[in-house]
């Protein structure tokens, strides 16, 4: 043990000062590291609540600019529908569909007869009212024309209602 206290007298006491000064700059070091890593994981947390509350935000948003929108489809739509069953039940209630003598002679095949000045184009002659099939292929056409142009309508009302019209 005199061996090591000789050894340790041969250091000056000024460099126990210096190594005492190192190891409480080096537990000072690790001990504050520890509140810089704390701090940083706090601000980390902060960070991720700000960006979860900012998406939750967004969510929310969305939720109800689609609610806003599926009640506008909706309106649409029945707008839509109203028309589109106007139209049908006009079809289905309209009488058969007649063609005048300009249009054909009845259906017989030959030469064109000169018309009387009773004849014309009047709706009461029976060789002018469409056969069934031929009738109901017709109104199928006028209902889907119409369909179509309701279908456009519906389109340009979602334009009109969205502020996407020029």
């Amino acid at each position: 043990m005199m061996a090591v206290l000789g050894m340790l007298r041969i250091v000056p006491s000024w460099c126990y000062w210096i190594l005492a000064l190192v190891a409480l700059c080096l537990g000072c070091e690790i001990h504050g590291a520890g509140r810089v890593q704390a701090k940083w994981e706090a601000q980390v947390k902060q960070q991720q609540a700000a960006a979860e509350a900012a998406l939750e935000l967004r969510r929310e948003q969305n939720r109800a600019i689609g609610a806003e929108q599926a009640l506008k489809s909706a309106q649409i739509q029945k707008g839509y529908d109203d028309e589109m069953a106007k139209v049908r039940a006009d079809l289905r209630n309209s009488e058969r569909l007649r063609l005048g003598a300009a249009w054909c002679d009845g259906g017989t095949p030959g030469p064109a007869q000169a018309s009387s000045a009773a004849g014309g184009d009047a709706a009461g002659t029976a060789g002018r009212i469409l056969p069934p099939e031929l009738d109901s292929a017709v109104r199928a056409l006028i209902g889907q024309a119409e369909e179509a142009a309701a279908t456009a309508r519906a389109a340009q009302q979602f334009i009109r209602d969205n502020g996407m019209a020029p």
